[in-house]
């Protein structure tokens, strides 16, 4: 039986098995702060029903870290100290973050995988530039996981290091809580590391990963969780984890990856939502502008 076969049959296996769990709308509050009980007024009943209020949400505590602003713009990270420099860029991932939410919203979809057809397609660095893009629009908490654990790039991209690594907490080191780090964006958070392991698929199949989900959900509000996995044609852990997400978006890159990979990669993912497919490096003219055709199915 062949990698992709033997993913698929995994995939298949655990395909359905989780139920999906979203957020209560809140309570209405008083000028005061207080969270009164929500009341129903039901035709035909002479008091009306008093529900419970609804709990406020713990949100995440995330532990501050240095970010190196060169080692980010060499990666051509776009944060706001570095994103002038790279207008084009900025732009495409402001179509794309469009495009993404005008999907994700209309399909309440919260969890998202990120992969790619193969290495070097770019599938990390457009995982941390969504997210910062879509942290930007300031209406939801993004989430970025970093669980490409056989070989984890989003600290390296930002010139840092985690306060836990994520293998810790997969590894039962460690709890989900210890994980989060913030770069100093608003309304966004990263699980990230920096130690790479050969059983990234074992550990995915866990139900770690469950916990780590439902804590990022539980502990935000209005939560996009964008997961960035390995390359689904080199490994099967991007096919565990596609079942228990609600769609994947698929990163390609314009004159890299050949068409051969693009349509075996589709073929391979077809039985899951896809949000989409990120063209990267399309129409790139200069070495720090780069642009995107996005969301094609």
């Amino acid at each position: 039986m062949s990698l992709i076969e033997s993913a698929m049959a995994k995939a298949r296996a655990l395909a359905g098995a989780e139920s999906k769990s979203g957020l209560s709308p809140r309570a209405p509050r008083d000028p005061r702060g207080s969270v009164h009980p929500r009341i129903t007024a039901t035709r035909g009943r002479s008091a009306p029903i008093v529900t419970e209020p609804t709990k406020p949400v713990e949100r995440i505590v995330a532990q501050p870290v240095f970010v190196d602003p060169t080692v980010c713009k060499q990666n051509r990270v776009l944060l706001d100290l570095v994103s002038d420099h790279n207008p084009g860029a900025v732009a495409a991932y402001r179509m794309l973050r469009t495009r993404f939410l005008q999907r994700a919203r209309a399909r309440q979809w919260t969890t998202i995988g990120i992969t790619s057809a193969g290495a070097n397609d770019g599938k990390s660095l457009t995982a941390l530039n969504l997210a910062l893009s879509l942290a930007r629009e300031r209406n939801s908490d993004v989430v970025l996981l970093d669980l490409d654990m056989r070989g984890p790039s989003i600290c390296r991209y930002l010139g840092t290091e985690p306060p836990h690594e994520v293998i810790d907490f997969f590894e039962q080191r460690t709890n989900a809580s210890e994980l989060f780090f913030s770069i100093g964006v608003p309304n966004l958070v990263i699980v990230s590391g920096t130690v790479g392991t050969d059983h990234a698929s074992e550990l995915l199949s866990t139900d770690q990963f469950e916990r780590l989900v439902d804590y990022s959900k539980t502990h935000t509000q209005s939560p996009i969780i964008l997961i960035d996995l390995p390359p689904v044609l080199n490994t099967d852990d991007a096919l565990v984890v596609a079942p228990r997400v609600d769609a994947m978006l698929l990163v390609v890159s314009e004159g890299y990856t050949n068409r051969v990979s693009v349509e075996k990669a589709l073929e391979v993912l077809s039985e899951f939502p896809i949000a989409g497919l990120v063209l990267n490096r399309a129409l790139e003219t200069q070495s720090d502008v780069y642009g995107y055709e996005v969301l094609k199915r």
